[in-house]
């Protein structure tokens, strides 16, 4: 059985004839079932997935980590140009309103559509009442994970949530993640890990008992300083997973990882990676 991940779009390219905006959609087929893991900033993933002969069509589960607009931006133009066979897997808190301050000023990063919208569209969606919810067999959506270790969310403190009617600090209740128990080991999937790379692992290995084999999706390392980058190089090198990353993983922090890690995958668009686990 052999894990494959296509990345749809992301903040860079692969291939000349693909095209790339600050967003990310993955898109992986395992055991018969097809996945899609956020749909990046706009229609720009469908284009793509066309280029690359991919059908979208086929998907069964589309996933959005997070009611950020560059992982959602593109859930309108889906339910506007396929058959909607697929379940929409969202958080019950992603639709609180998202935004960044910027100065004296918030602005607005959440989701162009809301619950109404999906169900005028006759979308089937599916809100886990669990933190630890089994899509398939194999196939996990983890949410609750606490951000606590150093250099984690605390460091995001522009990032704001409207929920309940107040505004507070996004502790980003809605994140979550996919998990594919492979035989190689725990595949986990990340949209842009704001709760922390070390903070999502350990969850995982927590409550699902098993090493991680791997770790695919954006860090969010584009703002932090030094303490945090070492502190996450040490870490992954500790626990030596395979690991994909780019988008919100930053310039600086991608140029540090691959000094590290001469292993390191990227999630250009048009990216292909396979996990063979025979």
């Amino acid at each position: 059985m052999v894990l494959r991940i296509t990345s749809l779009v992301e903040n860079t390219k692969s291939k000349e004839h693909l095209g790339c905006e600050s967003g990310l959609s993955l898109l992986v087929e395992w055991q018969n079932k097809t996945y899609l893991i956020d749909t990046g900033a706009s229609e720009l993933f469908l284009d793509n997935a066309g280029s690359l002969g991919m059908d979208i069509a086929k998907v069964d589960y589309v996933i959005v980590t997070h009611g950020h607009s560059d992982h959602s931006g593109g859930v309108r133009a889906l339910c506007q140009t396929t058959n909607k066979k697929f379940q929409l897997v969202l958080n019950l808190h992603f639709f609180d309103k998202k935004f960044k301050q910027e100065g004296e000023y918030l602005r607005h990063i959440g989701n162009d559509f809301n619950e109404e919208y999906l169900q005028t569209e006759n979308v089937a969606t599916v809100f886990p009442l669990t933190d630890t919810c089994e899509l398939e067999d194999g196939v996990y959506v983890l949410s609750g994970i606490q951000p606590t270790e150093v250099g984690g969310q605390q460091e995001e403190t522009s990032f704001v949530v409207l929920s309940n009617g107040a505004y507070a600090q996004d502790s980003f209740q809605d994140e979550q993640i996919m998990v594919f128990d492979t035989a190689l080991g725990l595949v986990v999937m990340v949209g842009c890990a704001h709760s922390g790379v070390e903070n999502i692992v350990e969850t995982v290995k927590q409550r699902l008992q098993k090493p991680v084999y791997a770790v695919i999706g954006g860090l969010h390392l584009k703002d932090s300083g030094d303490e945090r980058i070492e502190k996450t190089i040490g870490y992954i090198r500790e626990e030596g997973f395979l690991l994909a990353t780019g988008h919100c993983t930053g310039e600086r922090a991608m140029l540090c990882l691959e000094a590290a890690f001469p292993d390191l995958l990227s999630l250009s668009s048009g990216t292909v990676i396979q996990m063979d686990e025979a």
